[in-house]
């Protein structure tokens, strides 16, 4: 029996659903990011620090190259793909299947570990994050 790992991912939740052979989904794993959907001026202490140049008499501020909502989103799917790892470790799974935004799956490519990557069959550039599991079913029939 050929079992299939469909992960459905938004900024704030993940959804890691098995599937054995065109069945019906089964959850595996749920995983929330509560500061997914944060501001990120919620998720910052403060402005950034600043600093005059003396020779021009100006002032500038500090920035950091990722936001605070970038970092927590990184972190997250860190998590997430350390889950997807060990399943595939523990041979849970044949192949995976990614839904996500066009914008997220970017991301979640670049973060992507290499065996992660090697399992991954399809992926799907729709946000049904928030669809139900029959919506899900559908989508993934039909494609």
């Amino acid at each position: 029996m050929k079992e299939e790992w469909i992960l459905v991912a938004s900024r704030d939740e993940a959804r890691i659903y098995g599937r054995s052979d065109k069945g019906p989904l089964h959850l595996v794993c749920d995983m929330g990011n509560p500061a997914g959907l944060l501001r990120t001026r919620d998720l910052e202490s403060d402005a950034p620090g600043r600093a005059t140049d003396n020779r021009m008499r100006a002032r500038h501020a500090y920035s950091t190259q990722e936001s605070a909502k970038d970092h927590s989103l990184r972190s997250f799917y860190r998590e997430v793909f350390e889950r997807i790892e060990r399943g595939s470790f523990d041979q849970e799974f044949d192949t995976l299947t990614i839904i996500a935004e066009p914008r997220l799956l970017g991301i979640l490519r670049a973060l992507m570990p290499k065996g992660v990557s090697e399992a991954v069959g399809r992926e799907i550039k729709k946000d049904l994050a928030y669809e139900d599991e029959r919506m899900i079913i559908n989508r993934l029939d039909h494609l």
